[in-house]
């Protein structure tokens, strides 16, 4: 009985933790990409300077501009090759999860169908509802 006391009381001081962490890891996260998105912008304005100063300048310097044009172009088409494998990634990881409740439902087809019909008698379903299109909302501004 001590034991388990302790390991609850152990549990609850760890919790806030684990929650810290998870938020660092969150924010660590967003400034990363906030990162990425400023050194995005900040290549196709040179990208875009270069292409004023090749059209403007002379035939001898042009070879050189073209030239560092290509560096700075990879450069934006190696990332967004990785972010579009990111995505793609995460995108997967997302369909399994679809699977996996889908494969959970059909396992417990007859409590999934008893549990839909005691929500719509109970108005629950309506709620259910709401709250699932404003997450739906709320996902896509983040998206955005």
């Amino acid at each position: 009985m001590k034991k388990l006391v302790i390991f609850v009381l152990l549990l609850g001081l760890l919790a806030p933790v684990s929650l810290a962490k998870e938020k660092q890891l969150k924010d660590g996260k967003a400034a990363v990409v906030s990162a990425e998105k400023a050194q995005f912008k900040a290549r196709r304005e040179q990208i875009k300077t270069l292409l004023k100063k090749y059209k403007k300048a002379p035939e001898s310097e042009k070879p050189a501009l073209k030239a560092e044009l290509f560096q700075l172009v990879g450069e934006q088409v190696d990332t967004q090759l990785v972010y579009m494998k990111e995505h793609i990634a995460a995108e997967r990881a997302n369909l399994d999860n679809w699977e996996r409740k889908i494969e959970h439902d059909e396992q417990n087809l007859a409590q999934v169908k008893a549990q839909r019909v005691e929500d719509l008698l109970s108005g629950e379903a309506k709620k259910k509802q709401k709250a699932a299109k404003k997450a739906w909302k709320r996902q896509m501004k983040k998206v955005k």
